[in-house]
């Protein structure tokens, strides 16, 4: 007896094509078809730079304010004392109006900006602190590492 191996894959189709073509009348009974209802979709909107993303359900008839969601970005992370930083609150999500609050980490009095200026006068690292809060009640926190090098020291190195 000769063997003649089979493709898995022309097994398959051969399979597939029989189950289709077989029809009749002995099988299972034939489901009657449903209406189908609407799908429900989500879909989201940002609004304006800086402002709130909502979600609409459809047929919802109602917004539903998307999460709150915060980012705490810094430009530059690092550099020479005196060092000038630009903060950055990257905000999706929440309910207007939205609370600020930066801690900068030195002792400095806190910032309730969105996206305040901060200079670090002596060099360390230092760890400012985002929180954000909207009028719903939801909140959301980040922060982001700053490293300040002796003035001169190029990156804190000893020379």
């Amino acid at each position: 007896m000769i063997r003649t191996p089979v493709c898995p894959t022309s097994l398959a189709l051969a399979l597939l094509l029989g189950l289709v073509g077989c029809g009749g009348g002995g099988g299972a009974p034939k489901e009657t078809p449903k209406t189908p209802t609407p799908p429900t979709t989500v879909a989201a909107a940002p609004t304006a730079a800086g402002g709130p993303t909502t979600t609409t359900v459809a047929g919802a008839g109602e917004e539903e304010a998307a999460p709150l969601l915060a980012w705490a970005d810094a430009n530059p992370e690092e550099g020479d004392a005196p060092l000038a930083v630009e903060f950055t609150a990257d905000i999706e999500g929440g309910t207007p109006p939205l609370k600020y609050l930066w801690k900068f980490g030195d002792g400095s009095p806190d910032s309730t900006e969105q996206n305040p200026k901060h200079t670090y006068a002596k060099a360390g690292t230092y760890r400012a602190d985002l929180e954000v809060k909207d009028s719903g009640g939801d909140e959301d926190a980040d922060y982001i590492d700053v490293e300040v090098h002796e003035a001169g020291l190029g990156g804190g190195e000893k020379k």
